[in-house]
């Protein structure tokens, strides 16, 4: 899982960004894989006050799991991802006997120690098996020292197709963050034309008590 707080007051196209790079982090493929955000463009930093940037956001992330100790607790730093792994490790160490379940029920809870501050939380999460089931399933269906051309080309064939599935959700969660984005927009474009109709009726209104005024007082009217 990962996980990342930006202010409310945060400019629409540096959350989109934070979001885009934050998502290819959990694309399966992606160079940036559960790793680092690569560097800022100059353009985003500009929108970004050199205050918020990597600083305290006094907002906190609680990771537990029912019966068990806190999993995490850790403060988020404001544009700073933080990435969550090995959950199902935690969460059995400890326990007697091998092949134990884990206890499931996970509980992710955050914290705003400072209310007069609005934060935007932007998670991802993807599941990974543990180390070595891959290993064993890839025995499991290869059972031959070698394969054969036709089954080297199904497994080819299979590769592509889940490049291809991880491809279409990576875009349909993409389609969905620019509707927000353009909703979002449309919404403050219409505040804005409210806004201007009423201050133009009422500078429209002061203007004709003005001049109202302005003529009784030359007795023209």
């Amino acid at each position: 899982m990962v996980f990342m707080a930006l202010p409310d007051s945060v400019d629409d196209e540096v959350e989109e960004w934070f979001s885009t790079q934050m998502h290819d982090m959990t694309r399966k493929g992606s160079t940036t894989f559960m790793a680092s955000l690569p560097d800022i463009s100059k353009e985003i930093h500009n929108k970004i006050s050199d205050d918020e940037f990597n600083g305290r956001s006094n907002v906190y992330l609680k990771l537990t799991v029912p019966k068990r100790p806190v999993l995490r607790h850790q403060m988020f730093m404001w544009y700073a991802p933080v990435v969550v792994m090995n959950i199902v490790k935690a969460s059995t160490r400890g326990q007697r006997g091998k092949g134990q379940s884990p206890a499931g029920g996970y509980s992710i809870c955050f914290e705003n120690k400072n209310p007069d501050q609005g934060v935007r939380i932007v998670f991802d999460v993807i599941l990974m098996s543990d180390e070595g089931q891959d290993e064993e399933l890839q025995n499991k269906i290869i059972k031959k020292e070698h394969l054969t051309p036709l089954e080297t080309n199904f497994q080819e064939g299979i590769k592509a197709a889940n490049t291809i599935l991880n491809e279409m959700k990576y875009m349909e969660r993409r389609e969905a963050r620019m509707r927000h984005t353009a909703e979002s927009t449309n919404a403050k474009i219409r505040l804005f034309s409210y806004v201007s109709v009423i201050v133009l009726l009422g500078v429209t209104w002061l203007q004709r008590t003005y001049l109202r005024s302005y003529f009784k007082k030359k007795k023209l009217m």
